[in-house]
């Protein structure tokens, strides 16, 4: 312990954390509860008693406890900011108070905080890390499907003629009237894709326009909800509606032909088109493999250099996966993956609670790991991040969003004063690049 009238102590917890153990002299804490009381006794109105003429006796009867744990809290704002500003430690997030009783006349006061430190890696064995890589691909079948996406995304709807009754694949107009459970429907305004039941407005609906009459005005239509995925005040029940087709149409899928590329506006022929989505699948695909050649690297250079992590860092990015959408479908889809490399054909169910929590703190893991080791490979390099660097990366942003660079960068800068934490992805991506540069790289069979 050091001197008056502040004595404290580091104690080790963890290679990443440690415990700071304080004791302010009982003077001093004497000192904080005189100005309490004073400030208190000008600033409250009690009966018989002019302003900052009550008993001290007396406001600590009434106000005790809520002066002792206030005056307690101001002492450890007073405190711990100029002991931890003495040390070199690198510290990554608020000192977390442990222990703190209320402050008492003629006590010292004792109180203890956890502290979460920049993990320390000796980074070891980063050169020659020897990895596989296959080659991009793009085959007959994904150019063909990719064909059917873009010629389906032309399709035009043209009205019914020579039909009376609606089919599987037509798009009906309609008005619906009629009641649900506590919900009622009035000349409701509706499109219903017959050939897309699952994206009816309402469950079974498009299912029951099968055959409907394409002049029909008043078509009766019973509805049972299904008991699972809807609100239980409507889960089981039957709707009675009657429906009116106010217009029908049915898709039309243009050949695959010259005139459908050019319609595009990307080729010529249709060959030509296959050729340019040929070479964007293989872009894409070789992109990828680059990405599971540097995730495997990654992998690797953990298992040489495992990096030591604060619990309570952990539990805050595992917490911040669970509260946000994003990082639910994030934790949703990693599980999902999971299930598909036990079973390719296994169907997805979702996760329970339990199974998400343990997804999130497996991810908070991870994330935070590659982020320590890679920030001390770029230490250990001297990575440094430019102005030219930052400059580039903000016009290839600006080409991908159509938008100027100026308008870009103001909009990353809203969230992001200074640029900051897109200098610092930068700068772990610029370390990636150097592992890349000095590992083994063969090609996968």
């Amino acid at each position: 312990m050091q001197g008056s009238p502040v004595r404290f102590e580091f104690e080790d917890v963890s290679p990443v954390e440690k415990r700071l153990k304080v004791e302010i002299d009982k003077a001093q804490v004497n000192k904080k509860l005189d100005d309490s009381y004073r400030q208190l006794s000008r600033q409250v109105s009690l009966k018989g008693f002019r302003p900052g003429k009550a008993p001290r006796t007396l406001l600590e009867s009434m106000f005790g406890k809520k002066v002792g744990s206030d005056a307690a809290r101001e002492l450890v704002n007073e405190t711990i900011g100029d002991i931890i500003g003495q040390q070199t430690l690198r510290i990554i997030s608020e000192p977390a108070i442990e222990t703190l009783p209320d402050a008492q006349k003629d006590v010292p006061l004792r109180y203890s905080a956890r502290i979460e430190l920049m993990p320390q890696i000796e980074l070891q064995d980063y050169e020659g890390i020897a990895v596989s890589k296959r080659e991009g691909k793009a085959t007959d079948e994904q150019v063909s499907a990719e064909l059917e996406r873009r010629r389906h995304s032309h399709q035009e709807l043209k009205p019914i003629e020579g039909r009376e009754t609606a089919e599987a694949g037509d798009v009906l107009s309609i008005q619906l009237t009629g009641t649900l459970a506590h919900l009622t429907y009035k000349d409701k305004d509706m499109q219903v894709d017959l050939g897309k039941p699952e994206q009816s407005p309402i469950p079974g609906l498009a299912a029951a326009l099968l055959g409907v009459p394409l002049s029909a005005t008043a078509h009766p239509v019973e509805l049972t909800m299904p008991t699972e995925g809807l609100p239980k005040e409507l889960g089981g029940k039957t709707g009675h509606f009657k429906v009116a087709v106010k217009a029908a149409h049915v898709k039309h899928v243009p050949a695959l032909d010259d005139d459908f590329a050019k319609d595009t506006g990307e080729a010529d022929s249709l060959e030509q088109l296959k050729d340019k989505i040929r070479a964007s699948i293989l872009e894409e695909d070789t992109e990828e493999a680059r990405h599971e050649m540097r995730l495997a690297l990654v992998d690797e250079l953990l298992k040489r250099n495992p990096v030591p992590l604060p619990q309570g860092l952990i539990a805050r990015l595992a917490r911040n996966f669970l509260e946000n959408e994003r990082g639910r479908m994030q934790l949703q889809m990693r599980l999902l993956q999971d299930q598909r490399k036990e079973n390719p054909d296994a169907k997805f169910t979702m996760p329970t609670p339990d199974q998400l929590v343990q997804a999130a703190q497996g991810e908070a893991v991870r994330n935070l790991s590659i982020e320590f080791v890679m920030m001390a490979l770029a230490d250990k390099e001297k990575v440094e991040v430019t102005e030219e660097d930052v400059e580039k990366h903000l016009a290839e942003l600006a080409k991908e969003r159509d938008k100027n660079v100026a308008r870009v960068k103001a909009e990353i800068q809203r969230e992001d004063a200074g640029l900051q934490q897109l200098r610092a992805q930068l700068r772990l991506e610029k370390a990636l690049d150097v592992l890349e540069s000095k590992a083994v790289i063969s090609p996968k069979a």
